[in-house]
């Protein structure tokens, strides 16, 4: 598996940062971002493979998701809605070309959606290397350094 880049949008730093260590993984590379504009003015730097936009009132609507070029709709992008911004229509979304838009309301449910979506198959072993000392061996007395 490669490794995943995922976008948070959210405008508050608190809950933004809690989300991150939510979700995050060995294998994904979370960036977090105030307004859905920032995370798409220099992309091509970093290719995102999900955006996970956090709804407030006031601040970060779905309306706002209107408004970013053709290209970035074809992303995967999970809406989380808040006590503010309860409900959010994802048939005018999709109308509007978003290919793969989904909805969550607690953070248990963006992490398994996110899961799901950048690793279907699972995530592989984690990799651990062993300690270059093994514990529980007696490696005898510290032998002189040989000269050459």
């Amino acid at each position: 598996m490669k490794y995943k880049t995922i976008f948070i949008i959210d405008p508050v730093r608190g809950e933004r940062i809690q989300l991150c260590k939510f979700i995050k993984q060995e294998f994904f590379t979370i960036m977090s971002f105030v307004a859905i504009t920032d995370c798409f003015k220099q992309s091509q730097l970093v290719h995102c493979d999900l955006v996970i936009y956090v709804l407030r009132k006031g601040k970060t609507e779905a309306k706002h998701l209107l408004n970013i070029k053709k290209k970035y709709k074809n992303l995967n992008f999970i809406l989380m809605t808040t006590p503010d911004v309860p409900e959010v229509n994802l048939t005018e979304l999709q109308e509007n070309g978003f290919t793969n838009v989904q909805k969550a309301n607690i953070n248990e449910k963006v992490r398994e959606m996110a899961l799901y979506l950048l690793a279907p198959e699972g995530l592989p072993p984690r990799t651990e290397t062993p300690h270059p000392v093994p514990i529980g061996i007696d490696l005898g007395p510290p032998q002189p350094l040989q000269q050459s």
